[in-house]
């Protein structure tokens, strides 16, 4: 009897029983049961069921044998919540802290509660539609917790965890990015006119007319500053506290021009003598964040001009459009902007076409004229 019981792949104990699942990869799995004939039939029948689930690759061991010490290394027993905190472990290293902040709270919000303590054997094809169905409407929010999500299955996959490359299933949505939304020259004045404090007109005429980034502005430390040449070294931006690389990982050389010269110059006396940052909070402490002067200046400011609303960002698109409306060259307001010579044409291409007023065209048109003329003579 006791062969025939092996045989059959449970193994009987003097108080309980085993499933022996050694020739699959797991072990000799215990049953906390009596071994009577009527749990030693039950056991045969579980490990028929069980047999059939590793076959079609969705067994987790730890949904039948919880308290294995097996169940911890089984790659399919893991949740989900598992494998976000090894991804998040795997990335922290290579990426900034406000991107890990980020991750984390995307990976930690609602939209993924459904799956979080679900096992990796249980996540497939029907798993993920079911998941991406109740993501948010929005293209862009969508994509931005599809895009995480995605790279926590490719991450899973690679490491064995999940049987299926479900990351290649997730398809990103089409959405229109807004574009820029610069104010004019009036506007700008305008808003610097509604800026009673002195600091709050100091800080935005130096973004509007330097093309920084936000973050970059209030990174800027007065060992960048340059000012016999005129110029400052962009080589961080400020998030939560801390610095980091800029958003292009490059570092770049701004020329000032004379308003935001001006501008930087009135700063010296407010805080070169300290020797760090260049521009402080209303708070007259280092900048943690760029919400610091967007609530206490920027966005008063624009309430009391009646101008129709846009976000800080603007100051550097105002920036970039100011430079073509100039005539300045496309090459030299990217390099100002830190943008790729390609990126700067995307963005900014309907300004570019504007800022030409037709002088192309008639070049081209005198140069057809001439050809036409030669033509003639001959």
């Amino acid at each position: 009897m006791s062969t025939a019981k092996r045989a059959s792949g449970v193994i009987i104990r003097d108080a309980h029983l085993q499933i022996d699942l050694r020739a699959q990869g797991f072990g000799r799995e215990r049953l906390e049961l009596e071994p009577t004939p009527n749990n030693i039939r039950y056991a045969e029948r579980l490990r028929v069921e069980i047999l059939g689930k590793i076959e079609r690759g969705n067994f987790a061991l730890a949904d039948y044998f919880p308290a294995s010490p097996r169940a911890r290394t089984d790659a399919a027993s893991l949740t989900f919540a598992q494998v976000i905190r090894e991804w998040l472990a795997v990335k922290k290293p290579s990426i900034a802290h406000s991107t890990l902040h980020n991750y984390t709270q995307a990976l930690g919000s609602y939209h993924f509660d459904a799956w979080r303590e679900k096992r990796m054997a249980d996540l497939d094809y029907r798993a993920l539609m079911a998941l991406l169905a109740v993501m948010p409407a929005n293209g862009k929010t969508f994509n931005n917790l599809a895009s995480l999500l995605s790279q926590v299955l490719e991450y899973a996959h690679r490491a064995k965890l999940l049987r299926e490359p479900l990351h290649d299933q997730i398809e990103m949505r089409r959405h229109q990015k807004p574009g820029p939304d610069p104010l004019t020259m009036e506007e700008v004045e305008i808003v610097l006119g509604k800026m009673k404090d002195s600091q709050a007109r100091t800080f935005y005429e130096f973004a509007f007319f330097s093309g920084l980034r936000p973050s970059e502005q209030i990174a800027l430390r007065w060992a960048q500053v340059d000012l016999r040449s005129g110029t400052v070294t962009v080589d961080k931006a400020r998030t939560r506290s801390q610095d980091k690389g800029t958003k292009t990982s490059h570092v770049r050389t701004v020329e000032l021009t004379s308003r935001a010269r001006a501008a930087i110059e009135r700063q010296r006396a407010v805080t070169q003598v300290a020797g760090q940052h260049v521009f402080l909070c209303p708070d007259g402490a280092a900048c943690a964040g760029t919400d610091g002067p967007l609530d206490a200046w920027w966005k008063p400011a624009l309430k009391l001009s009646g101008i129709r609303y846009r976000d800080a960002r603007q100051t550097r698109h105002t920036f970039a459009t100011l430079c073509l409306h100039a005539g300045i060259t496309p090459a030299w307001a990217a390099q100002q902007l830190g943008h790729s010579a390609e990126m700067f044409y995307r963005v900014y291409s309907k300004w570019i076409a504007g800022a030409d007023d037709g002088a192309e065209r008639r070049k081209l048109d005198a140069f057809l004229s001439g050809q036409a003329a030669g033509k003639t003579g001959t």
